[in-house]
């Protein structure tokens, strides 16, 4: 009997993001750094973390991913965290949502105003994601 290894759902989804948002127009979406953590030096960021919860099911887990946008602009930040959470969880071809290894994902809660440090703005909501692990 083998088991089941679930790659790092994480950085496939923070690398997905970040050619997602590469390949927009809109002005709130250029210069934006997509990580696990803001850096000091970033005016705008998408921070994407890990969160408690999910399960196992066959070879699809079941994860929550907290998404947390920052800027130094309210309406940035507003922008910004609607354009996240549609392309996170667009389906089909050239989407997040397209079975490799993501083979659904929804807006869990928010997007909500959150307490930031001086000069920024911050929006958070939380992502159910499903995604296959692979065998062994």
């Amino acid at each position: 009997m083998y088991g089941i290894v679930y790659d790092d759902f994480l950085a496939h989804l923070i690398r997905r993001t970040d050619a997602l948002l590469a390949a927009r127009s809109e002005p709130h979406a250029t210069g934006v750094e997509v990580s696990d953590r803001k850096s000091p030096d970033s005016r705008r960021a998408v921070v994407l973390t890990t969160s408690p919860g999910g399960g196992t099911s066959n070879t699809v887990r079941t994860s929550y991913v907290t998404v947390d946008v920052i800027t130094d602009d309210q309406g940035t930040t507003t922008d910004l965290i609607n354009l996240v959470l549609a392309l996170a969880t667009s389906r089909g071809a050239g989407g997040m949502v397209d079975g490799s290894p993501i083979t659904f994902a929804e807006v869990n809660g928010g997007p909500n105003a959150d307490p930031a440090a001086d000069g920024y703005f911050k929006q958070t909501a939380q992502l159910e994601l499903r995604h296959r692990g692979r065998s062994l």
